[in-house]
């Protein structure tokens, strides 16, 4: 008897999270919500300008999460940084994550959590 193969990483999760993360980003000028969530003007971070209305609003379309904790946690599973100074304080920064190089998302891996049994 033949076992069926699984698709794609555990859960069902067929668009990683920075991937996803990095298409929202390109489609929410055009989705009219750029004050809500942007990428900054230089494209190497950004930054949640209404953290509400980005609960509300933004998360529901595009993550199946309903809690900004949930998505800082995947930010921070995935090694992005809290810019905490300058003009870009409150963004969020990865070296691989950079608007146009959709494709650099591919390098980024989700940090393994110690002592869970889970990645």
């Amino acid at each position: 008897r033949k076992r069926k193969s699984r698709h794609g990483p555990k859960g069902g999760v067929t668009t990683p999270f920075p991937l996803k993360l990095h298409e929202m980003l390109d489609k929410i000028e055009a989705d009219g919500h750029g004050d809500i969530i942007s990428w900054q003007p230089h494209g190497r971070c950004f930054l949640v300008h209404n953290p509400a209305k980005f609960v509300s609003t933004v998360m529901p379309i595009y993550f199946r999460q309903t809690k900004l904790t949930s998505f800082q946690r995947q930010l921070n599973l995935y090694g992005f940084s809290r810019l905490t100074s300058g003009l870009d304080k409150n963004g969020y920064y990865h070296e691989l994550f950079l608007r146009g190089k959709p494709y650099l998302t591919r390098l980024m891996a989700r940090i393994r959590i110690k002592g869970t049994g889970t990645k």
